[in-house]
């Protein structure tokens, strides 16, 4: 399908985004690679939406996020929900607020209501994480140009 052609999901629509598998509620067995990816236009990174309201009519979001190697997220913070990261592969680092830290597989990150933070890949490695946000209904505030995803 071609670029112009693909579905565009606002990254406040993520909660509530059809590309998932399995909709409704009740229990799901899945796997990863049946998940349709979303790319960032912003940046080039890869989401998979596991479960989000649209897949288990919970308001809870979680998915696997991809960094290329030498790329970052912007640079953002979340109102109305507080999250974390797994990181099951690849180096890089998370700054949030003045800190900067480094991230490898097995790092567990927990980012606070409203903290200010970005991550980021190092050059010579990708980055891949399990994300969950308590609130998948919850509001970004991008500091520089806002993320959309291309389904």
């Amino acid at each position: 399908m071609a670029e112009t052609q693909r579905a565009a999901v606002p990254h406040e629509a993520l909660a509530d985004a059809e590309q998932v598998v399995g909709r409704g509620p009740g229990s799901k067995v899945f796997h990863l690679e049946e998940v349709p990816e979303l790319v960032s236009v912003h940046d080039g990174r890869r989401k998979r939406v596991l479960l989000n309201h649209t897949n288990t009519g919970s308001s809870l979001l979680v998915d696997v996020v991809t960094v290329a190697p030498g790329s970052a997220s912007p640079v953002h913070l979340h109102r109305g929900t507080e999250h974390f990261f797994l990181v099951l592969a690849g180096r890089g680092r998370i700054r949030i607020g003045d800190a900067e830290f480094p991230l490898r597989a097995g790092s567990v990150v927990w980012v606070a209501e409203g903290d200010i933070h970005q991550l980021l890949a190092d050059p010579d490695s990708e980055l891949t994480f399990l994300e969950y946000f308590s609130q998948g209904r919850h509001e970004t505030v991008f500091l520089g140009p806002a993320c959309t995803w291309r389904g």
